[in-house]
């Protein structure tokens, strides 16, 4: 379909305009023929779609409407596409076929617009029934084109690692459309059918562990004095080669990271070892390694760690994620300098903590030689606590990350005061009384949370009674349990005298 051939766009009632124009005579029989042969050599009939034909984003605006699930302006639609899921989803895209363009030159160009618009997708194939094209999108956004290329097959490996080791100049920072689009396909589809992690925790925990490596590399990369050094998280090798060095240099850039920081993020459960095949941990790399995780903005990370959170969540558990886009005029709200302690006592994947350091170093720490004090600051007056393992994993990674401020980030019941010594040492030890059980001994300035809520997190008049909250004697049997318990937990941690609460 040319470029220009549709045109969506939305009216001030919502509804979309339409101009479009669908395939018919010899271009349809070109597209049923190929879908006959696709299916001949292995694609399923699940896997392909054209009725309705793929609409493309036309912007990256609009492929971020589209992440979102809004309305979006489509620069055309695709005659048929081959999914790597049965999802159908834009995340598990793989190959984009196009029919109508009556030559070489305006197919190829018609197939790099989608391309370039469509951030996972690899392959373009064009063909009239006799000539036919393929073109590859590399990680350096160059084309690669196959004139007479053969119908490509669902296990065809599409990757190619690059001519030359890449440096942090040539990495790219991607937009949060881009990002979310990647990391849903990776949780959804790659990880998924992973042989030696089956189950679905263990899957995110292993990629977790795939993602800390990337942005210790992205970190030591960043650093001016590595500027003209090769980035360590790529692909390694030739052809035949790269799936298995690829691996044992991811697999000892982990163990290396485990060992250091094996007592601040890692959870005794955890080995030093990634426990997914090679195949899987190449196909992660060969999706992340040519963006910047992490760099001049922590927004990316945060939504890095945001993606794999949501792939965890169950809805009744109460676990919802606070966009960036409201956690950042929340914590500008509280003015917060580096004389504040702050605690988020239900951290999640650590987006207020995150962002109290962020404004501080904004405000307060710019210069490179003040970074100390902004260590300082972390270490000694950001805490967060939550119930996920995986959540504080990710908020400790990010702060180490960021500049160290995982010292304080726990893993227990905020609420349940009285179950500390018993079942949460490392909250007792950190913030309770050591003479007296359920009370608190650190003190804050500053609370920032956006409190867990769900059907099943309901706090019982018993366990209201033995946390000591006074509030909740009323509201403990009713189904606002949660939400009175929520007010006076910010109460019990903030010290008496002027306070900033949110």
């Amino acid at each position: 379909m040319k470029q220009g051939t549709e045109e969506t766009r939305e009216t001030g009632g919502g509804e979309e305009q339409k101009e479009e124009r669908g395939l018919s005579g010899p271009e349809e029989a070109v597209r049923q023929r190929v879908i006959t042969n696709l299916k001949a050599v292995g694609w399923k009939e699940s896997r392909l779609r054209y009725k309705p034909e793929w609409r493309v984003p036309d912007t990256p605006h609009d492929l971020t409407k589209r992440e979102r699930g809004q309305r979006f302006s489509a620069c055309g639609r695709a005659d048929l596409v081959a999914f790597a899921d049965d999802s159908g989803e834009p995340h598990a895209l793989q190959v984009i076929f196009e029919f109508k363009e009556p030559t070489i030159e305006a197919g190829l160009h018609q197939l790099q617009r989608y391309l370039a618009s469509e951030p996972v997708v690899r392959m373009g194939y064009w063909t009239n029934g006799t000539e036919s094209i393929a073109v590859y999108k590399s990680h350096s956004n160059d084309w690669i084109t196959v004139p007479g290329a053969p119908l490509p097959h669902p296990g065809d490996d599409l990757t190619a690692p690059p001519t030359k080791p890449p440096t942090w100049a040539d990495l790219r920072r991607p937009t949060e459309a881009q990002l979310g689009s990647a990391l849903k396909r990776l949780v959804a589809t790659v990880v998924a059918g992973d042989s030696r992690a089956v189950r679905r925790e263990d899957q995110l925990r292993e990629l977790l562990h795939v993602l800390l490596v990337k942005v210790e590399s992205d970190n030591w990369a960043s650093a001016s004095g590595n500027a003209d050094e090769p980035v360590r998280f790529r692909l390694y090798g030739d052809r035949t080669t790269m799936v298995k060095l690829t691996a044992e240099v991811v697999q000892r850039m982990f163990k290396e990271y485990y060992n250091r920081q094996r007592n601040r993020v890692f959870h005794r459960d955890d080995v030093d070892e990634i426990r997914l095949t090679d195949e899987t941990i190449f196909a992660v790399v060969d999706t992340l390694w040519p963006w910047r995780i992490l760099g001049d903005s922590v927004d990316l990370l945060a939504k890095a760690f945001q993606v794999f959170r949501t792939q965890a969540m169950k809805s009744g558990e109460g676990q919802f994620l606070t966009p960036q886009r409201i956690i950042r005029p929340c914590v500008q709200a509280m003015d917060i300098t580096p004389q504040d302690k702050v605690i988020d006592p239900a951290c999640g994947t650590g987006g207020f903590v995150i962002e109290a350091l962020r404004q501080v170093q904004d405000r307060y720490f710019r210069l490179d030689s003040e970074t100390w004090r902004l260590v300082k600051f972390a270490n000694d007056n950001l805490y967060g606590v939550d119930m996920d393992p995986l959540g504080t994993k990710l908020t400790k990674a990010a702060m180490i990350a960021m500049q160290d401020g995982s010292t304080h980030t726990l893993t227990g019941d905020a609420v349940r005061r009285h179950l500390w010594r018993s079942k949460f040492p490392d909250l007792q030890g950190e913030l309770g009384d050591p003479g007296d059980d359920g009370e608190i001994a650190e003190q804050f300035t500053v609370v920032l949370t956006n409190p867990p809520f769900g059907a099943d997190l309901k706090i019982s008049a018993a366990d209201a009674r033995a946390a000591g909250y006074t509030i909740t004697k009323a509201a403990a049997s009713s189904k606002r349990g949660k939400e009175h318990v929520s007010l006076e937990i910010g109460l019990v941690y903030l010290e008496l005298g002027p306070v900033h609460t949110n």
